[in-house]
């Protein structure tokens, strides 16, 4: 992984802990979508290094992980018998469902749009 070593960089982590205590004057709520940055941020003890105003909030769970394959078929019948464009996460469209995933669906003529976020899963 590139740039591995600057994010295990200690004294770079207390300058930037340091600055979000500085900023920080309100408090903040922050959710962590996925599971994956909720095992992260508490494997590493950075919500130890958070300012008391900022509260964690575990979320739902990333939808590839939390979502059932009936709702895959139900999303994948909408696309391909309604055309229909659907939006969803770029990691999304290759979750199976129990007759195929979205990505496949729309080669075989349903209509979608990727809306990609600026992260996955972890």
């Amino acid at each position: 992984m590139q740039y591995l070593s600057e994010y295990r960089d200690v004294d770079l982590v207390r300058r930037l802990a340091h600055r979000l205590q500085e900023i920080t004057r309100a408090g903040w709520r922050v959710m962590e979508v996925c599971g994956g940055q909720t095992h992260s941020i508490l494997r590493n003890g950075l919500d130890q290094l958070l300012p008391t105003n900022i509260e964690l909030l575990h979320g739902p769970g990333c939808p590839v992980c939390v979502t059932a394959a009936s709702e895959i078929d139900k999303a994948i019948e909408l696309a391909i018998k309604h055309k229909t464009i659907l939006c969803t996460f770029g990691d999304m469209m290759r979750v199976p469902g129990t007759t195929g995933d979205l990505f496949t669906s729309a080669c075989a003529g349903g209509r979608r749009t990727s809306c990609v976020f600026a992260f996955g899963c972890a």
